[in-house]
């Protein structure tokens, strides 16, 4: 079996993991509400007009710092919203893990960690943390 068939192979067994399946489902639910929508779209328009700010070397004031985090607490507040970052980030923290066992596999990872679970994403063998 060619390395590209074990790719296909790999990307079949991750298409029908636990953990997208409960993204996708996540990411539905979220969009579905309508409420949900619109505080994730307003967090993200604020979050981008202050990156245009920031990128031009000009430091948000402590109201906008404050106005980012309120919008961001109501976002999560949302369960919807919550569900979805929540899976979002076990389906991220699964690939992280499928990439460091390639990294390892292929000799590109540094050893040292030595940690005994699978917080670092490494599944309990050594790994660079």
């Amino acid at each position: 079996m060619s390395i590209l068939d074990k790719a296909r192979e790999l990307g079949a067994e991750l298409a029908v993991s636990k953990e997208l399946i409960n993204f996708r489902e996540a990411e539905e639910m979220m969009l579905k509400d309508p409420h949900a929508y619109d505080v994730v779209k307003a967090f993200n328009e604020k979050q981008q007009s202050f990156q245009v700010i920031l990128s031009q070397g000009i430091a948000l004031t402590d109201g906008q710092k404050k106005e980012l985090e309120d919008l961001e607490s109501k976002m999560l507040d949302n369960p919807y919203v919550y569900n979805f970052i929540k899976a979002q980030q076990e389906f991220f923290k699964l690939l992280e893990t499928v990439n460091n066992i390639l990294d390892e596999a292929i000799g590109m990872n540094q050893q040292g960690c030595e940690c005994d679970d699978d917080s670092c994403g490494c599944g309990g063998g050594s790994c660079s943390c």
